[in-house]
């Protein structure tokens, strides 16, 4: 599993995140934090009135995957599940605190909906190691 920690490392806390409603294809670049409760389960945050969390509500099927890192390290699975968690931004603040860039971008975390993204299994893909699925 520490390869899989190396990569989501690299992927410096952004993906590409893509769903679909009424065939309308939808893409959009996000920030995560990773759960220490379990490797799979990352968390977004999102302001409540973009169009993302309606197409979400009527679709929670989605695909993404992290934006690469050195070597082109990048992880991908098309079997996410994007929902509203249960959490508040009390219970998954410290998984962001540190990142600079996202704090910047989300200037009140707490009036904005937090997602929770799970997956069953993941490629990891790089230029330079062979790819690998994960299973969880």
């Amino acid at each position: 599993m520490a390869n899989f920690n190396e990569y989501v490392a690299a992927a410096g806390q952004l993906l590409v995140m893509a769903t679909a409603v009424d065939n309308q294809p939808s893409t959009r670049i996000m920030g995560f934090a990773q759960s220490t409760e379990a490797p799979n389960k990352w968390y977004l945050v999102t302001d409540p009135a973009s169009a993302k969390v309606a197409e979400l509500d009527a679709n929670s099927k989605v695909a993404f995957n992290t934006m690469m890192g050195e070597g082109g390290r990048r992880i991908s699975s098309n079997k996410g599940t994007l929902v509203r968690s249960e959490k508040t931004w009390a219970d998954v603040k410290h998984y962001f605190e540190e990142n600079k860039g996202f704090m910047a971008g989300h200037p009140t975390p707490a009036q904005e909906i937090i997602l929770e993204l799970t997956f069953p299994s993941a490629l990891l893909a790089s230029f330079v190691e062979a790819p690998e699925v994960i299973n969880f």
